[in-house]
C-alpha cells in the first residue's frame, strides 16, 4: 500500500458519544487518521502513549507557555499532572483513552479511539461507549483524536477563542507524527 494512503488527516464530525464525555460541552472536534496494519495491531493505550511521545518539540514549547501564561490566574498548570502532555488518564480501555481534566475556567476531554473503517465512517452512534468497533474486522483501522470542551465563565470562553488557532495544529500533527515516529513499527 502506498505509504500516502496513511498521511491523510481529516476533520469528522464528533459522535454523540462524545459529547457525552462532558455534559453542558459547547466545543468539540475530531480527528482522524487511517492507521498502519502494525500501528493497528497495538491498543489504543499503546497508540496514545506513542502519539504523546512523539510531540514535537515546538508543542512542548507551547505547553510551556502556556503554562506560564496562566499561572497568574490561578489556572492549573499542565506540568503540574505528571501525565502525558499534561492530561492525566481518566479511563484506559482496549480501543478507547480518555485524559481529561476540570479547571475553574473549562472543563476538557481528549479521547482517542480505535475503530474499523465501517465504525469510523458511522454518522450515527449506533456504537456504545464500550463498543466502538470491531477492531477485529479485516479493513482499514482508524485512530480518532477527540477534544470535547466546557467552558465556565468569560475566562474560559476567551481561553477557548485564544488556543483555537494553536489547538487544530497540535491535533494534526500528534496525529500525523504518530505515523513519522522514530522506532515506529512498521
Amino acid at each position: 500500500m502506498p505509504a500516502s494512503r496513511f498521511q491523510h488527516t481529516e476533520e469528522i464530525a464528533p459522535a454523540p458519544r462524545h459529547w457525552a464525555l462532558l455534559p453542558g460541552a459547547g466545543f468539540a472536534d475530531s480527528f482522524r487518521i487511517r492507521l498502519t496494519p502494525q500501528l493497528a495491531q497495538l491498543n489504543t493505550t499503546e497508540i496514545t502513549a506513542r502519539m504523546m511521545a512523539a510531540q514535537p518539540a515546538w508543542i512542548s514549547a507551547l505547553l510551556a507557555l502556556r503554562d506560564r501564561l496562566v499561572a497568574p490566574l490561578g489556572l492549573k498548570r499542565a506540568s503540574d499532572n505528571g501525565a502525558p502532555a499534561g492530561f492525566p488518564l481518566l479511563m484506559a480501555e482496549p480501543r478507547r483513552v480518555v485524559m481529561g481534566l476540570d479547571d475553574s475556567h473549562l472543563d476538557f476531554r481528549l479521547c482517542v479511539e480505535k475503530s474499523s473503517g465501517h465504525a469510523a465512517e458511522a454518522t450515527s452512534d449506533a456504537n456504545e461507549v464500550g463498543n466502538v468497533g470491531d477492531i477485529d474486522d479485516v479493513g482499514d483501522q482508524w485512530l480518532t483524536v477527540t477534544t470535547v470542551v466546557r467552558t465556565k465563565r468569560w475566562l474560559g470562553e476567551f481561553y477557548l477563542a485564544a488556543i483555537m488557532p494553536f489547538h487544530r495544529c497540535v491535533a494534526r500533527t500528534l496525529l500525523q507524527g504518530l505515523l513519522r515516529a522514530p522506532g515506529r513499527t512498521d
